[in-house]
């Protein structure tokens, strides 16, 4: 076969199919080089989902007259001179491919004023067949027009979506790219109809709700991070907003909206403890650094980056979420909730009462020692209305005649069905708490009704001092009687000796055994249960030339939480009073009581305004 060169509208269709995917890549590249110019003020218009037309219309700096000729060729940009500006790119664009590939599968035309001019030029593109610029009337600013998308390419046309499902992408996008941009005044229409409108000036947070919700934007935090040159400001929502995709984990670095594996994986990390598995969290941080430390030439449509010092950046996201989080509860000591927390709710119906999750802030009593129960004959008599049955047991329900009792005669009858959570106590006292189904403790807070999960938060409580363990550096280990002896690769067995100090600092202790083994004298107490070799291959890196530290006190981590779930009280385990207050005392002093230590929540509790209105006392 002979070698040739492919003519200039053959390699932009080429390139078209690596930048043009779907009308929103259109979107996407045009809108960009608005931004660049300058553009404050953006008008995106599309029909019949951008395939048949897609107008983006700003007033940004412009096209020079002189620059007309070159606004459909190949690689002609003014993003870039040298080479060496590669590595330190402050645009979003700079390829100079958008429009020449854009140009290759649609008709398009240009039409463009410099502010200083008085008249406008405009040229056309069909096909990737250009015509030569001409004077024409315009506004300030450039207008870009994009009919008839892939009208020559009628295989690529058929995998398009519909027009439905296109303006949905393409109002994503323009979501997206928005918030990273409040400044801007954005509308976008569809069909001649106004789908969104976005006004500068307004904060990040507004902004997200315009874009995506109202309730959304009432659960996010703030986000402020600044150190050495790095720089991270943005929100992050309270993990009740969690959600089954991750379309709203929202990364942008230097303006630009791109992901970067370690960064996305460091966030999830900080809200690893606060969410159940299969749920994403909603954020959106904007992330500047210098130019040259960031690489955007990775991904053909520039999704995706690179960063000089990864495992820097993605350090600082983890701290700043995770300090984001921390701070959702103020006065972490007592265990209350942040407003964030009480403007966010779980719901399973819109007619049911919302639960705010959560460890809230414990009645000041709770604890305190409770007043006897008077005598009966001394008791106020509050009438109860219960029905006798047939067999002469009272029941409520049943089906004989109405007699009236007292309170005191009632709860009696309610502590033998061990059901009621105001029955007399050995000692005299009443009882604070309601232990439901051997799972749930039921109490009243100061604004409602609080029910605790006892397994998930004592579970919490039991990782939280293997936690507090382990940073002491007093892990208490078990020797075994038998070393257990477990084959290992050569590399896994380079690795273990070369951590074999650390793995004694946390408990685990091994030495060499013959070429190609190992032998496991001690494991840390709390491990005591678990299999040795399960517990050495839990340590290993998933790469053995990983860094052995660092990896090492993951994977403990790691194994402390399931340690935690099986030590802690299971459903159907009876708590006593003591036990309950001894639970709820130990867990108000946590950093973090709320969730357990695999994302689901430990306490709910419903307001008296939502009960009330369940209840329907209340609209």
């Amino acid at each position: 076969m002979v070698i040739r060169v492919l003519r200039p509208e053959v390699q932009n269709q080429i390139a078209a199919g690596e930048v043009i995917e779907r009308p929103f890549s259109v979107v996407k590249e045009l809108v960009e080089n608005a931004l660049d110019a300058g553009a404050l003020r953006l008008c995106i218009e599309i029909q019949a989902g951008g395939t048949e037309l897609v107008r983006i219309t700003d007033d940004g700096s412009g096209f020079l007259p002189l620059d007309m000729p070159l606004a459909f060729a190949s690689h002609a940009t003014s993003k870039l001179a040298e080479l060496s500006d590669l590595d330190h790119i402050a645009s979003l664009g700079f390829r100079g491919e958008a429009l020449a590939s854009i140009g290759s599968v649609a008709r398009c035309t240009i039409k463009s004023r410099r502010h200083d001019r008085e008249e406008g030029w405009q040229v056309r593109c069909d096909g990737g067949v250009e015509t030569a610029p001409q004077p024409c009337g315009c506004n300030k600013g450039t207008q870009i027009e994009v009919r008839d998308l892939f009208y020559g390419l009628p295989a690529r046309r058929r995998f398009l979506k519909s027009p439905g499902a296109e303006k949905a992408r393409i109002q994503e996008l323009l979501c997206e790219l928005a918030l990273a941009r409040t400044d801007v005044d954005w509308t976008f229409l569809s069909d001649g109809k106004e789908v969104l409108r976005l006004l500068a000036g307004q904060s990040l947070r507004e902004r997200f709700g315009s874009c995506f919700g109202r309730e959304l934007s009432q659960g996010l935090l703030p986000i402020a991070r600044s150190s050495n040159g790095l720089q991270i400001e943005g929100v992050c929502g309270s993990p009740d907003l969690a959600r089954r995709d991750g379309k709203l984990e929202l990364l942008y670095v230097n303006g630009r909206r791109a992901s970067e594996r370690s960064a996305v994986f460091a966030v999830r990390q900080a809200y690893r403890e606060f969410l159940m598995g299969g749920r994403f969290p909603i954020w959106a941080l904007m992330v500047t650094m210098p130019p040259d430390q960031v690489d955007v030439n990775v991904h053909p449509r520039k999704a995706e980056v690179r960063f000089l010092e990864s495992r820097r950046v993605a350090g600082s996201l983890y701290e700043a979420v995770r300090t984001a989080l921390a701070s959702r509860a103020t006065g972490s000591a007592t265990g209350s909730v942040g407003e964030a927390d009480r403007t966010a709710a779980l719901v399973v119906d819109p007619d049911k009462p919302r639960a705010h999750s959560g460890f809230p802030s414990l009645p000041r009593d709770l604890f305190s020692p409770r007043l006897p129960l008077r005598p009966r004959d001394e008791a106020a008599p509050l009438p109860i209305v219960v029905r006798e049955r047939e067999d002469g047991d009272h029941a409520a329900g049943g089906r004989g005649g109405p007699t009236a009792t007292t309170a005191a005669d009632f709860a009696r009858l309610a502590k033998d069905a061990r059901r009621n959570p105001f029955a007399a106590t050995a000692d005299g006292g009443t009882v604070r708490f309601l232990q439901a189904h051997d799972l749930y403790v039921v109490l009243q807070g100061e604004d409602g009704l609080i029910v605790v999960d006892q397994h998930a938060l004592h579970e919490r409580v039991v990782y939280e001092r293997l936690r507090a363990q382990h940073r002491a550096r007093q892990v208490q280990m078990q020797r075994l009687l038998v070393p257990a002896v477990l084959d290992v690769s050569p590399s896994e067995k380079a690795w273990l000796l070369d951590a074999r100090a650390v793995l004694l600092r946390g408990g685990l202790e091994i030495d060499d055994f013959g070429p190609s083994a190992i032998a496991v004298h001690a494991v840390p107490a709390v491990f005591h249960r678990t299999d040795p070799a399960r517990l050495v291959h839990a340590v290993l890196p998933i790469d053995p030339e990983d860094d052995a530290g660092a990896r090492l006190e993951e994977q403990l981590v790691e194994r402390f939480h399931s340690m935690a779930c099986r030590s802690a009280v299971m459903a159907g385990d009876r708590l006593s009073e003591p036990e309950i207050e001894a639970l709820l005392r130990e867990a108000a002093t946590l950093e973090h009581p709320h969730n357990c230590p695999h994302g689901r929540p430990t306490v709910l509790t419903f307001s008296a305004s939502e009960l009330e209105r369940y209840f329907k006392r209340r609209c």
